[in-house]
């Protein structure tokens, strides 16, 4: 009992002390760098590079209006089948908000121009900290 109480104690202190702060700012500072290369990614056209900051997982999410598909594969072979690159991409700076160690949320509005064809609205994205750094585990966008 006394171990339990124990082990819960230095839970609490864990999760309430400096340290979370240290961890928190850390983790913001890191997902928003990840944002930054994928945004980067997304101007240069290089899929590779913005592929690689998927979760290359089965669990990776990633949403539209009209569809909910879960998987890193078909994701990134229909991604390098596309030729659809937005000319300009402007993000509005996003919201990143801290939910666990090792786990941001980000939203963002955007425009993009492809071609002759423009489009508004919000994109999100939810970052895990990996091993490989990094990634996003879900990504959805909504335009208006």
């Amino acid at each position: 009992m006394r171990r339990s109480l124990a082990i819960s104690l230095l839970f609490l202190a864990a999760c309430t002390g400096p340290q979370v702060e240290g961890v928190r700012s850390r983790d913001l500072e890191q997902a928003s760098l990840a944002f930054e290369r994928n945004l980067e990614a997304i101007s240069r056209h290089d899929v590779e590079a913005y592929l690689s900051q998927y979760l290359d997982s089965p669990d990776l999410v990633v949403v539209s209006e009209d569809s909910l598909r879960r998987g890193y594969l078909l994701f990134a072979e229909a991604r390098r089948a596309s030729g659809d690159w937005p000319d300009t991409l402007i993000a509005r700076d996003p919201t990143l908000v801290w939910i666990a160690p090792g786990v941001v949320w980000a939203a963002f509005e955007y425009g993009a121009v492809l071609g002759a064809d423009t489009a508004r609205g919000w994109s999100e994205r939810l970052f895990v900290k990996t091993g490989k750094g990094w990634k996003i585990a879900v990504t959805g966008m909504m335009q208006r």
